[in-house]
């Protein structure tokens, strides 16, 4: 069996902003017939724009969450691993630095990952792919 294909870019799935912009093209379309309805197209251009925003990306050099407002980079040489965690307000992707500090950023694991219930993290999970991507010498 063959090594799985590195992942470096989560989140914003190309589908998923396909059936946005398809939502965005039913709203205008709907507000040119029924012109009372074009409130329809702000509200799908913010959903549509949210949905864009949100990424987890990996580079050569540093970890980067983009969120609705603002980022967050994380040097790879600060990481040691990471992992879903429950807190009060949700589920979070911690990222564990070297120096202590935990960040927690809030991102989701898939719908059937197994991490939450306290199995180790898969090949393909995003915090399994953070943690082995720390843990190589940079490039």
């Amino acid at each position: 069996m063959g090594e799985l294909p590195e992942i470096r870019r989560w989140g914003a799935h190309r589908v998923v902003l396909i059936v946005l912009r398809l939502l965005v093209l039913a709203a205008v379309v709907v507000s040119l017939i029924e012109p009372m309805l074009w409130p329809a197209i702000p509200l799908s251009l913010v959903v549509l724009l949210g949905a864009m925003r949100y990424e987890l990306r990996l580079t050569d050099d540093e970890l980067v969450f983009r969120e609705l407002i603002g980022s967050h980079r994380i040097p790879r040489v600060e990481i040691e691993f990471a992992k879903f965690d429950y807190k009060p307000l949700g589920v979070y992707l911690d990222i564990h630095r070297r120096n202590g500090q935990i960040d927690h950023l809030r991102f989701q694991p898939r719908m059937t990952s197994t991490e939450l219930t306290g199995d180790p993290a898969t090949p393909d999970s995003a915090a399994y792919q953070i943690t082995r991507w720390a843990a190589q010498p940079g490039d």
